[in-house]
């Protein structure tokens, strides 16, 4: 995987038409952003889809409300998401071969959160790639003091 398309997706909205971008960044803008550190530390694997996983065992508190702000939002403003409940976790390998042993001990991965963006999943020749739609969404201080 690469670097740059590592994420953690708060709420999958699927193929969406243009016309209701303006609509989802007005219910981004409208989330109240509480910085954290997630601590990824328990890596895993779905065999339904092959991909293999690094996922907070103990996600922060201010994660799981900013995902509940967020979905409620993009609910109350008429937009559809996938309402499968939301895992903190990061794909690091898509088409993955099953382990086929017990997983290795992982020194956990720190990762400082302080804002969401919206992401737009892309493909062309070399696979999929993300690119940022609208964002950062974050929280005041991360923008820096704001003015009268």
């Amino acid at each position: 995987m690469i670097s740059a398309n590592l994420h953690v997706t708060l709420a999958f909205l699927g193929q969406v038409d243009a016309r209701r971008c303006g609509s989802i960044v007005d219910a981004a803008r409208g989330v109240r952003v509480r910085p954290f550190v997630l601590r990824l530390d328990e890596p895993g694997y779905w065999s339904h889809n092959h991909i293999a996983w690094l996922r907070a065992s103990d996600p922060p508190g201010e994660l799981a409300a900013m995902v509940a702000e967020l979905r409620a939002t993009l609910g109350q403003s008429g937009i559809g998401f996938d309402p499968k409940p939301f895992v903190a976790h990061v794909t690091m390998v898509r088409n993955a071969r099953p382990p086929r042993e017990d997983w290795p001990t992982l020194n956990p991965v720190e990762w400082a959160v302080n804002g969401f963006s919206l992401i737009s999943s892309e493909r062309d020749e070399s696979g999929p790639y993300y690119r940022t739609a609208a964002g950062p969404f974050a929280s005041p201080q991360a923008n820096g003091p704001t003015g009268n």
